[in-house]
């Protein structure tokens, strides 16, 4: 049965990457994480620095999926345990996503979630070479931008209503994946990346409210308990396509 969870992760984890907070520093941010700046590509094309930029974008991939995997386990492993209050775990999960996404739409602030800590990495983390880029993936996911915690924040919710702990894991992989994909093709276009990252910071403001608003909506199916009756729809929907026995014949 298809499961609308991990669509809602997916995308949730490609807003996160282009959250308001996060966007304009891209370029600089991958450079430092790739250890490529725009000005060496300029200067000396992608092919001198292909490899590097490949093995330190996975690397950094790698270390805050790890991070993200592990919070949707627990979050889900802790609602296993407090399986027989399964339907308050999951309405109490829906409050907080509605929250979260009326927090993230610019509907509801919220002070925490809108403050910013600095820090400065250790002098070590420089001399790590490519394993660098995977110490900054494990601090990157440790000290999330309070901006993006919003939809951090829904998708723990949601890993903790499902109740089980192999979904959770995978709806946290599912996000990750979400971030990754925007990450490396900011990465391999980072020449070139101002541009159009200009043009998406115009309309990033609404992009922001649209997607809080669909959190929210999730929040309250969640909420009511309506959100199976979704699922089952997109389930019946898929079979009137024959997506599901198309699916079923190439396995």
């Amino acid at each position: 049965m298809i499961n609308l969870n991990f669509s809602v992760a997916f995308f949730a984890g490609v807003i996160s990457f282009f959250a308001p907070c996060v966007l304009p520093l891209l370029p600089a941010y991958i450079g430092y994480v790739t250890g490529v700046s725009v000005k060496d590509l300029k200067e000396k094309g992608y092919s001198a620095y292909r490899k590097q930029m490949i093995v330190s974008s996975l690397l950094y991939i790698l270390g805050f999926s790890l991070v993200f995997v592990a919070s949707g386990i627990a979050a889900a492993g802790i609602s296993v345990f407090l399986r027989q209050h399964e339907l308050a775990i999951q309405r109490v999960g829906g409050f907080i996503i509605l929250v979260l996404g009326l927090e993230f739409a610019g509907l509801l602030k919220i002070p925490f979630l809108n403050s910013t800590k600095q820090f400065r990495l250790p002098a070590w983390v420089d001399r790590l070479g490519n394993v660098r880029s995977f110490v900054l993936g494990l601090i990157f996911a440790a000290a999330w931008t309070p901006c993006i915690g919003a939809i951090l924040g829904s998708i723990l919710a949601l890993a903790a209503t499902s109740g089980k702990v192999v979904e959770g894991g995978l709806l946290l992989f599912v996000y990750s994946l979400g971030i990754s994909l925007p990450f490396l093709l900011v990465s391999f276009t980072l020449a070139s990346a101002p541009k159009y990252l200009k043009f998406i910071t115009k309309y990033i403001g609404i992009i922001a409210t649209v997607s809080g608003i669909i959190l929210a909506i999730l929040g309250v199916l969640l909420l009511t308990d309506t959100y199976k009756y979704v699922n089952l729809w997109a389930f019946e929907f898929t079979e009137f396509l024959g997506w599901n026995t198309f699916v079923g014949n190439r396995v």
